[in-house]
C-alpha cells in the first residue's frame, strides 16, 4: 500500500495487542451512532466487522476481503459514501480508544494516530478501485452482454422476464435460477482459471436449450433461464436438472469438492408470481433452500418465502448486533455417576428473540458461518465461558465447564494465545475449562487441529472428543491426539437398554477410552435405569434430562448447591 510502511504496521499490531477488540469496537460503533444519518445494513455491518479485524489490518488478505466485501455491499445497494465513511469512523475510534483516559498523547499514540490514517487512506483509495473495475466491466458489456460468457446480462434478463410476464395471453412461463457455489479449492484457483470455468458452464448450458429460451448471466456465479410457453410445470423441473447434471458431468467441473457445486431454484408463472419481481422471487427462495440444504434442485412452495424471509430477517439481527451479541450460554449439569454429585457443566448457546422465539444453536452458528462472522462469536462464546466460570468460581462452584468449538477455531493457530489470554484476564485455572471437539471440526485439516489441540493441552486446558462414534476414524483420533475426555454420543446411551448392539458399542468405547487415561462422559441420560447400567459400567460423568436440562447461571448456582449439599 503506497504510504503504508513497515513502521506503519508495527504500530498497528502493537496497538491490536494493548487494546481490548470490544474497546474498539464499542468506540466505533458510537462513531458510528453519532454519524451515521441511516442505519446499517446486514452488508454495511460485515463491511465493519472486516474493517476492524485488527490482527490482519494491512495483510494482502484483508485487502481482498475488504473488496470482495465492498463490491457485494454495491450489489445490496449501499452508497458510494460508505469506504469514506467508515475509514472516517475507524480513524475516530482510534483516537477515542488513545485519548480515552484524556492524557496527552505521547509519540507512540501519535504514531498509531498516523498509521491508521495511512490505512484509512488506502483502504479508501483500494475500494475506489475496485469500484471503478466494476464499472469497467459493466461498460464493456455495451448492448447488455456479458463479455466474458457471452450472454445476456442482468438488464436484459429483467426486461425480458417483463416482456413475457406481460403478454395479453395467459401462457405458462418457467424460471430457473442457478448459482455456482466454489468448493474448497476455489480461492486457491486463478481468476483466469475461474472465468475459464464459467464460460465453460455458460457454453453447456447453453447447448442444451430450446428454442425461445433465454440463458442470461445476471452475476459472477449466476445464471438464470427464462422458459415461455411451457406446455406443463414439469417442464421447467426437468430443464433445471438437465442443466445442472450437464455442468456436473463436464470435465472441467471434476472434483466438485475443489471446483464448486451447482444448485438450482425453479417457479413458474402464473402459479408461482404474476408479475417479474414476484417470479423471480420465488425462484430465489427455491434456489436458496437448495443451497442450504445441498439439493441440487428445488421447486418453489408457497412456504418458501415466509421462511427465506425469516432466515434474512435472523441474518440482520446476528450482522447488526454480533459486536454485543443478545445471546446467552445455558449450563447443563454433568453428574459423577459414583457420587450423583454434580461435577461438570456444559455451556450451551441460547438465543430467544424479543418476539419469544428460540433459535437453535446449530442456525445461529450456520448464519454467523455463512454471514463470515463465525470468529466474532467464537471470541464472545469462549469470553462468556471464562467469565462464567470466575463468576461460579466467586460462588464456591470449582467445577470445570465445557465448550464446543466449530471447525474454523480448530484452524486458528491463535487461540491457544487468545485463551491463555482470556483465563489470566479473569483468573482462571486452565484445567477449568474443557474445550470439545468433533470429528467434523477435525477431518478437513488434521495437521492444524492437531497443533492447535497440542497446545491447549500444553496451556492445561482439557480437551473433550464429542459426539464419539458417529464418526469414520475417531479411533485413530483417540490413537493420534492428546485427548482427555470422551463423550459417547447420545445417538447409542438412549437405545444401550433395548439395543444389544448399542449397549456392546458403549461398554467397549468406555473400556479404549478409559484404557487411554480418558474420563468417558455419557450424554443423553433420560432414565434411571440406564444411568443404572453406566454406573455399572465404570462410566465416569453421565449428562441428560433426567438430571436437568440446560439452564442459566442463575439457575444453575442454587440448582448445584442443593443437589451436592445432598
Amino acid at each position: 500500500m503506497i504510504g503504508y510502511s513497515a513502521a506503519d504496521a508495527a504500530a498497528l499490531r502493537a496497538f491490536a495487542l494493548a487494546v481490548p477488540d470490544d474497546a474498539l469496537d464499542a468506540a466505533f460503533a458510537a462513531c458510528l451512532e453519532r454519524n451515521n444519518a441511516r442505519p446499517p445494513t446486514p452488508s454495511d455491518t460485515v463491511l465493519y466487522a472486516r474493517l476492524l479485524d485488527r490482527p490482519l489490518w494491512g495483510t494482502s488478505e484483508w485487502l481482498d476481503s475488504l473488496a470482495a466485501t465492498w463490491l457485494d455491499c454495491q450489489q445490496f445497494g449501499s452508497p458510494p459514501t460508505l469506504p469514506p465513511a467508515a475509514s472516517a469512523r475507524l480513524v475516530e475510534a482510534v483516537h477515542a480508544v488513545l485519548h480515552a483516559d484524556d492524557r496527552s498523547p505521547g509519540s507512540a499514540e501519535c504514531d498509531i494516530l498516523l498509521a491508521t490514517a495511512k490505512l484509512a487512506q488506502a483502504v479508501q483509495a483500494m475500494l475506489a478501485s475496485a469500484s471503478l473495475e466494476r464499472l469497467d466491466l459493466r461498460l464493456a458489456a455495451g448492448e447488455g452482454v456479458d463479455p466474458l460468457t457471452g450472454l445476456p446480462t442482468r438488464a436484459q434478463f429483467v426486461h425480458a422476464l417483463e416482456r413475457e410476464m406481460n403478454r395479453p395471453e395467459q401462457k405458462l412461463v418457467g424460471l430457473v435460477l442457478l448459482h455456482l457455489a466454489w468448493g474448497a479449492g476455489g480461492p486457491q484457483q486463478l481468476s483466469a482459471q475461474r472465468d475459464q470455468l464459467r464460460r465453460q458452464l455458460s457454453d453447456a448450458m447453453g447447448s442444451a436449450l430450446r428454442p425461445g429460451d433465454m440463458l442470461c448471466s445476471i452475476a459472477d456465479q449466476e445464471w438464470a433461464l427464462i422458459m415461455p410457453e411451457l406446455r406443463s410445470i414439469g417442464q421447467v423441473q426437468l430443464a433445471a436438472r438437465r442443466l445442472v447434471e450437464i455442468c456436473e458431468q463436464l470435465p472441467e467441473h471434476s472434483t466438485p469438492q475443489l471446483r464448486g457445486s451447482i444448485h438450482a431454484g425453479t417457479a413458474c408463472a402464473p402459479e408461482d408470481g404474476d408479475t417479474a419481481h414476484d417470479l423471480e422471487h420465488a425462484a430465489r427462495a427455491a434456489l436458496l433452500r437448495a443451497m442450504r440444504a445441498g439439493i441440487p434442485v428445488v421447486c418453489f412452495h408457497t412456504d418458501m418465502i415466509a421462511r427465506m424471509e425469516h432466515e434474512i430477517d435472523l441474518e440482520h439481527d446476528i450482522a447488526r448486533t454480533i459486536a454485543h451479541p443478545p445471546f446467552q450460554l445455558w449450563l447443563q449439569p454433568q453428574i459423577r455417576l459414583d457420587s450423583d454429585r454434580c461435577a461438570g457443566a456444559e455451556a450451551l448457546l441460547r438465543w430467544q428473540r424479543t418476539d419469544g422465539e428460540w433459535v437453535s444453536p446449530p442456525q445461529i452458528i450456520d448464519i454467523a458461518t455463512r454471514l463470515g462472522l463465525m470468529p466474532e462469536l467464537s471470541r464472545w462464546i469462549l469470553g462468556q465461558a471464562v467469565r462464567t466460570l470466575s463468576e461460579l468460581d466467586a460462588q464456591g462452584i470449582e467445577i470445570p465447564v465445557s465448550l464446543n468449538l466449530v471447525a474454523a477455531d480448530l484452524h486458528d493457530e491463535e487461540l491457544p494465545h487468545l485463551v491463555a489470554q482470556m483465563l489470566a484476564t479473569w483468573r482462571v485455572p486452565p484445567a477449568r475449562l474443557v474445550l470439545e471437539v468433533t470429528e467434523g471440526a477435525l477431518i478437513s485439516d488434521r495437521d492444524r487441529a492437531g497443533r492447535v489441540i497440542q497446545a491447549l493441552r500444553a496451556l492445561g486446558c482439557g480437551v473433550s472428543l464429542d459426539d464419539f462414534g458417529t464418526g469414520f476414524s475417531s479411533f485413530a483420533y483417540m490413537r493420534d491426539l492428546p485427548v482427555s475426555e470422551l463423550k459417547i454420543d447420545q445417538l447409542f446411551v438412549r437405545d444401550m437398554l433395548r439395543s444389544s448392539r448399542d449397549h456392546a458399542i458403549v461398554a467397549t468405547v468406555q473400556a479404549l477410552a478409559h484404557g487411554f487415561g480418558m474420563r468417558v462422559v455419557a450424554e443423553g441420560v433420560e432414565d434411571p435405569s440406564t444411568a443404572d447400567e453406566l454406573r455399572r459400567m465404570g462410566c465416569d460423568l453421565a449428562q441428560g434430562f433426567l438430571y436437568a436440562r440446560a439452564m442459566p447461571q442463575s439457575d444453575f448456582v442454587p440448582w448445584v448447591k442443593a443437589r451436592n449439599a445432598e
